[in-house]
């Protein structure tokens, strides 16, 4: 039989109701948890029976935890899927209730609750064991790490690879940094992200990978494990004490001593890895080294135990205790050094060597002498050189605190043949005679000559030369030698003049002068050929003519000088006055190319 056909608005009300019935039919039903399974670590597994849709489209579903959102995997109100299973997670520990709510269009329904009991909850924190808990530097330790949750239980569920960084531990003195050994074999910088395998919630070392701690620091090392938020509450002490010296380590009181002046050391015995070697105790005969003898030839030296100096490069005894010896307590290590300038100081017993140096600045004493340097040790008469005077304390170094205006008066050479006295040219450029304070500028305890200027010397005198310098307190304590050689030819010089009569002047020499001569008087001399101050040439082959003012007579010129030996005439000229009257003559000894000697003779 057909059924009749509905059309218009009585069919319109037949579809509505159809749907409505529909809907009454899915909200009389609702979904049923079948499970709610809880784990370690604080998860639940949750699985729920499908819903049938009564009509066109999907049934979704969203999970509630005691009235609230779930973590996990499982939908959310704010978010449904079509799943029917899922994992809680990070549900703290106790009973919980579960429901979950189907829903299709604008429809809903709620399961009955369905309740899980968390035992055991998520990881919150670390315990860190430590097997042996006493080690030296340089040796290894196991960790035993366990993941815990809140109320202490191990999480069993983690498991397999985490990556803790570790913490507690500092760097040796050397700056050797402490590791861990990772799953794989590495060992890992603390501080830096390690590997680590668990397993049913627990790391152990396993053929030395997977949680070997190295430490180098002596001290006690606390050491710590975290991953994120989770870390060690109660971290894992590890004591460490020094192993073996293997080297030494110095420090001076001053890092500028003064020479001659003690500067107490400490020297440190320390194991590998900078840490003091507390068991380096009693006497230890160790030898010093890196200094110099001063400049005047004083060997530096370090005390010994007893309080006496022994030089570098000698045994020397000094006590240790706990690792330590210290010169200022009496065990042995005052030094003394006599040379300026920077020093680096070691010190070695057998194999234990000083890796790196003390380095001290010795700073020069007060000065007390002084020094002459010249720049030749063979100067021309009358040609200037560079002489450098230097202020030195007691041990040969240069006196650098001696500076500023110094007067100093120089001598030890002689005044030439012609009465030319030696020189020093001052600070401000004149020359100032042997003898007479010269005001030189020093600095930094050298007065060094510039511009021919502060220094600069003349010797007039062809001879061996010992000069010496003196500033009225301080003054050299040797001379400096200087050979004085001969100028070049430049001049004439009378040689052994005689007058008959009347009075011969001083000096005659390049110029002379006869008084009282006398009618028919007569003046007789040999001539010398002479550098610029009147020291004597030798082969030096002259014609020597010798003229007089008219009235007057001269006999005997011209004369010679021999080529070899001294250039002075073999023979005299003889000059004869006037038979009468007064008068003043000149008489003029000349040779091409040098200066003229002149004589003057009156009556």
């Amino acid at each position: 039989m057909k059924r009749p056909r509905l059309s218009g608005f009585a069919g319109c009300l037949v579809a509505v109701g159809a749907v409505a019935l529909a809907a009454s039919a899915f909200a009389y039903f609702s979904p049923t948890i079948t499970a709610a399974t809880p784990a370690a670590g604080g998860a639940v597994t949750l699985t729920w029976s499908a819903m049938t849709p009564p009509g066109e489209g999907t049934v979704s579903y969203y999970v509630k935890r005691d009235g609230g959102a779930p973590a996990g995997n499982c939908p959310s109100q704010s978010s449904p899927s079509g799943v029917t299973n899922c994992v809680d997670g990070a549900v703290p520990i106790g009973e919980h209730t579960y429901e979950v709510t189907a829903l299709w269009r604008t429809w809903e329904t709620t399961s009955s609750g369905k309740t899980a009991k968390i035992t055991v909850g998520v990881v919150s924190a670390f315990t860190v064991s430590a097997s042996p808990t006493s080690i030296t530097a340089g040796g290894t330790s196991n960790l035993t790490i366990t993941a815990k949750d809140e109320k202490g239980n191990t999480v069993t569920t983690y498991t397999g690879s985490h990556s803790l960084v570790f913490s507690g531990a500092s760097a040796s003195p050397s700056g050797t940094v402490p590791t861990v050994v990772n799953s794989a074999g590495t060992a890992t910088n603390f501080g830096t992200a390690t590997a680590i395998s668990f397993t049913n919630g627990v790391a152990t070392v396993s053929s030395s990978k997977n949680g070997v701690v190295k430490l180098y620091a002596v001290g006690t090392a606390n050491v710590v494990a975290t991953e994120g938020s989770i870390t060690t509450p109660s971290p894992a002490a590890i004591t460490v004490t020094a192993a073996a010296a293997s080297k030494f380590a110095l420090t001076a009181a001053s890092a500028t001593p003064t020479v001659g002046v003690v500067d107490n050391l400490t020297t440190t015995a320390q194991d590998t890895y900078g840490n003091t070697a507390t068991s380096y105790t009693g006497a230890h005969s160790l030898v010093f080294s890196g200094a110099s003898a001063s400049p005047s030839g004083t060997n530096p030296t370090v005390s010994d135990s007893s309080g006496v100096d022994v030089a570098f490069g000698g045994a020397t005894t000094v006590n240790f205790t706990a690792g330590v010896a210290k010169a200022s307590e009496g065990a042995g290590g005052g030094m003394k050094l006599y040379k300026t300038g920077s020093t680096a100081v070691k010190a070695t017993e057998g194999t234990l060597l000083t890796p790196t140096a003390v380095t001290v600045t010795v700073g020069a004493g007060t000065a007390t002498k002084l020094v002459l340097s010249s720049s030749t040790a063979t100067p021309v008469a009358a040609t200037g050189f560079n002489l450098t005077t230097t202020a030195q304390d007691a041990y040969g170094n240069t006196a650098t605190g001696y500076t500023g205006a110094k007067n100093i008066t120089f001598a030890g050479a002689t005044a030439s043949p012609s009465g030319a006295l030696p020189t020093v040219v001052n600070s401000a450029g004149t020359a100032v005679n042997f003898g007479t304070a010269t005001a030189l500028s020093f600095t930094s305890g050298v007065a060094t000559p510039a511009s021919s200027k502060n220094g600069f010397t003349k010797l007039n005198k062809v001879e061996t030369a010992s000069l010496t310098a003196s500033d009225g307190t301080i003054s050299t304590s040797a001379s400096l030698p200087l050979t004085v050689s001969v100028g070049a030819a430049n001049r004439l010089a009378f040689s052994g003049l005689t007058a008959s009569a009347g009075v011969v002047g001083t000096p005659c020499f390049f110029t002379c002068a006869i008084t009282t001569l006398g009618n028919s008087g007569t003046v007789k001399a040999k001539l010398a050929v002479t550098d610029s101050v009147g020291n004597q040439i030798s082969n030096s082959a002259r014609t020597i003519t010798v003229t007089a003012t008219a009235g007057s007579t001269v006999t005997g010129s011209p004369l010679t000088t021999p080529e070899s030996g001294p250039a002075v005439t073999g023979t005299e000229f003889t000059y004869t006055a006037p038979a009468s009257g007064s008068f003043t003559h000149t008489i003029t000894a000349a040779s091409t190319g040098l200066t003229s000697a002149t004589a003057t003779a009156s009556k």
